[in-house]
């Protein structure tokens, strides 16, 4: 009688086994793929509601909701500068199904503004979309007698250290536009930081402050009012929707461009296929004319392209945001 030889048989069972197994994944994971979404995808937002993330968000997310073919879903986390937020989103599957709004706040100022800030950016997220950006605008109370950024630079001057400017809060865009603008005109006036962008637009109606760096979308309302007086944007060109106002580098720093950029994240690991087809859907509902006409409003820019141009852009403005906070001394730490 003879036996099967179990040394030679088992290795090539074994070997056929995995290869069957690994094969099954493949499949599996291609149909996951097909079928991608197949359930609700949530895009958490770590800024409060009715700001302009959230805002911006709500119009994208119904936009590409319609093209992926399931609800997305927007969920606010809020507090400490964004971070509260991304750290949920770093916490949640990489399935793609929960995925993220990031801007320069998230990945590139907070870097710079807390020392042991509690995520790393380029290794915990991965991008998906540069969607675009929105300018802030220098104002000034309307009875301070300036009507133009040469006026407000020569009346620091005589005044140092009596001038105040008002902000949505330390670290914030209009903070550290305000700190960009004291450092190359060379001027001392005092930072005032409120709650956010919506009491620091009303403290300069009230007259309690002298001038604010604010974000285009929040301020455009208040400018028919006659209380306040633009003078400049703070982007490399001139915005659209106030073309009589000059850039500051127009107005005597031409070195001057800040704006609040932003873009959509997701977890890393999430398999590339999946950000691709996020992309795709972000890029589409951009170049909608109806979304176009609703970000338009907000006065928000948009930017179509590749999922990378979103971390491209952080590690190219970290920098000038770090020389920001370092000439102004903040740390939220």
């Amino acid at each position: 009688m003879s036996f099967p030889n179990f040394s030679r048989t088992l290795p090539h069972r074994a070997l056929r086994r995995a290869l069957a197994a690994t094969l099954a994944a493949f499949a599996l994971a291609g149909q996951a793929l097909a079928a991608f979404p197949d359930k609700p995808v949530t895009l958490i937002v770590p800024f409060a509601a009715g700001t302009t993330p959230d805002i911006v968000s709500r119009l994208l997310a119904e936009a590409i909701g319609r093209d992926l073919g399931q609800p997305v879903v927007v969920m606010n986390r809020v507090g400490a500068s964004g971070i509260i937020g991304t750290q949920a989103l770093i916490a949640a599957p990489a399935d793609g199904y929960t995925i993220g709004y990031a801007n320069v706040a998230t990945l590139a100022i907070n870097q710079s503004l807390y020392k042991k800030l509690p995520y790393d950016a380029d290794r915990q997220l991965a991008p998906i979309a540069l969607t675009g950006s929105v300018q802030n605008v220098l104002a000034v109370r309307s009875d301070l007698g300036v009507q133009d950024v040469a006026g407000l630079i020569a009346l620091a001057r005589k005044n140092p250290g009596k001038l105040t400017v008002a902000s949505g809060g330390n670290g914030t865009t209009g903070h550290l536009s305000a700190e960009m603008f004291k450092s190359m005109a060379g001027l001392a006036i005092v930072h005032i930081p409120y709650k956010g962008g919506v009491e620091a637009d009303l403290a300069l109606l009230r007259g309690e402050v002298d001038l604010v760096f604010e974000n285009t979308t929040s301020i455009a309302p208040h400018l028919k009012t006659g209380k306040i007086v633009p003078l400049a944007v703070t982007g490399a060109a001139r915005d659209s929707r106030l073309p009589t106002l000059p850039t500051l580098a127009e107005s005597g720093l031409p070195k001057y461009q800040a704006v609040a950029w932003n873009g959509y994240v997701a977890p890393a690991g999430v398999d590339p296929k999946i950000l691709d087809v996020l992309n795709a859907a972000f890029n589409k509902a951009l170049r909608t004319p109806a979304v176009k006409q609703q970000l338009d409003a907000q006065a928000y820019d948009v930017h179509v392209g590749p999922r990378q141009d979103l971390f491209d852009l952080a590690q190219k403005e970290r920098p000038v945001w770090a020389e920001a906070i370092r000439h102004s001394g903040a740390t939220l730490d």
